[in-house]
Parts: structure tokens; sequence; C-alpha cells
């Protein structure tokens, strides 16, 4: 890859990280409110990454609905689904709770054509 794209593709994560980090948390707050036992993180896919034909075909057997090619896909879901990419990737565990503890941070993974970006967003009001 063109160390060039990966530059922008970076740049692009960022953008998307600041664009949709505040809907997602927010999304991921009003989960936590109904069910403070769940473990949630954010997921922003792009069209061109290589798991955004995964990513449709997960959301639409869990949904029932159709999610067309092409599109920017984001949202909430269960932390346990990108937990080992995120113990794999991300030297940092802020995102870990100790047992018992309620969520604090909420790890988002970001989709690119070259891999994945990650953001760490506070649950705190």
């Amino acid at each position: 890859m063109d160390p060039v794209d990966g530059f922008y593709q970076e740049l692009d994560s960022e953008q998307l990280l600041k664009r949709h980090g505040p809907e997602l948390r927010a999304d991921a707050r009003e989960v936590l409110a109904a069910n403070p036992e769940a473990r949630v993180a954010g997921l922003i896919t792009l069209p061109d990454s290589s798991e955004a034909e995964a990513v449709r075909r997960m959301l639409a057997a869990g949904t029932g609905q159709d999610f067309p090619a092409g599109k920017l896909l984001l949202g909430i879901m269960p932390r346990s689904a990108v937990e080992a990419l995120l113990a794999s990737r991300c030297s940092n565990v802020e995102w870990r709770e100790e047992a018992g503890q309620a969520q604090q941070m909420l790890p988002v993974v970001v989709s690119t054509k070259d891999g994945f970006r990650f953001g760490f967003f506070s649950l705190d009001r």
C-alpha cells in the first residue's frame, strides 16, 4: 500500500472519530442506562474496508434489514465482538473494568481499507 494512502486513511479515521464519537457515546449511555451490566463498543466501518461485507452480514442477521454496500456503517455493538481485537492491538487497558465496575470508557473501532484505528471516549457525564 502507498504510504500516502495510509496517511489519508488515518486522517479520515480521526475525523470520523471526532464526528461520530459523541453520537456513539450518547448511544452507549442509553444502552448502559437500560442495562448497566452490558459491555459495549462503537464500530465505524468504511465502505471500502475489508470488514465491510462481514459487518453488513452481521447487521442484517441481527436486525433483519439489508445494509447496502457503499455506505458508512456505524453503531454500538456488544464489546465481546471486538474485545480480542482491542486486547491484541491496544496497549492501554483503560477500556477494561474491574469485576462489578460500571463501564467507564467506550472503545470505538474504525475499520479502514488498510486495517483498524481505535478511539476511546469517556462515558462519564
